[in-house]
């Protein structure tokens, strides 16, 4: 007997979230959402079971707390950048070892469920991580037959522990959410998921406050932002309206992205920097 003859409201998806009023059951080709609705208080009380049993056998406890702001941060490296992988079955050792290989700067592949697992970058070592997962995906699911869905997350440096969590774990929840919602999505960076939280007015004050003090922190970094932006990116322009040469406006745009993780070229990164100030 099929699963949808025993349960017609349920639907099968890769999105573990859910809303308050559906229950998650994780199956090996993805999670069934099941209305609370349509469940007696013995099946709702069996999947509860179940489910919590899958996230002990499955996760990594370490960091998954972590993120939930449970526990230390399970590394000793304090600058960091994490990229989430949503996938429907469990990664295999080759394709966790090529995630490894690929950035000079990886530190850890781990699993956090078995659909989703955590690459852990030295954001000290700063790369573009987004043009290489979107070169990187076609490859995988070619190679591995496995579709993966990446959201990249923001480069942290020069944090402390306790503000590491807190950042973390608010951009772990924030992918999570919007995952949730855009699920169709292959990649996500950082700079896509807050403009997206902005518009659907979910509270970020606390991101958004890191990030003005990164910026306030750098010389004339607002001015760079709204320069950049009354150029439309434009770079000959931009210097030229800053009064500064090309190589310097480069040097400025180089260091902004080293210290914020935001690249003022991409126009996400720009238009997230430029709404930012504009609300604060």
């Amino acid at each position: 007997m099929k699963l949808s003859d025993l349960f017609p409201g349920a639907m099968l998806s890769d999105v573990a979230a859910a809303h308050q009023d559906v229950l998650v059951l994780p199956l090996d080709q993805g999670f069934l959402h099941l209305p609370k609705a349509d469940l007696t208080e013995r099946e709702k009380a069996l999947i509860q079971i179940l489910s919590l049993g899958e996230e002990k056998t499955n996760s990594d406890s370490s960091w998954l707390s972590f993120l939930q702001g449970e526990s230390p941060l399970p590394i000793a490296e304090r600058d960091l950048q994490l990229i989430y992988w949503h996938h429907p079955s469990a990664l295999s050792t080759e394709l966790k070892r090529l995630l490894t290989d690929i950035f000079s700067n990886s530190l850890l592949v781990t699993e956090l469920s078995a659909h989703q697992s955590l690459l852990v970058l030295d954001a000290s070592d700063l790369h573009d991580s987004s043009d290489i997962i979107k070169d990187l995906l076609p490859t995988i699911e070619g190679d591995f037959g496995l579709s993966l869905k990446a959201f990249i997350g923001n480069a942290w440096t020069g944090f402390t522990e306790q503000d590491l969590q807190v950042i973390l774990s608010m951009e772990y929840a924030i992918f999570q959410d919007y995952h949730d919602e855009n699920a169709p999505q292959l990649t996500t960076t950082f700079a896509q998921a807050l403009l997206w939280s902005l518009a659907k007015k979910k509270d970020i004050a606390l991101l958004s406050q890191k990030l003005l003090a990164l910026m306030d922190g750098l010389k004339d970094g607002r001015d760079l932002v709204i320069a950049m932006w009354q150029e439309h990116g434009n770079l000959v322009q931009t210097a030229q309206r800053l009064f500064i040469h090309r190589n310097s406006l480069q040097y400025r745009l180089d260091k902004f992205h080293q210290v914020t993780g935001l690249n003022l070229k991409d126009l996400d990164d720009l238009a997230l920097a430029y709404l930012l100030i504009l609300k604060n």
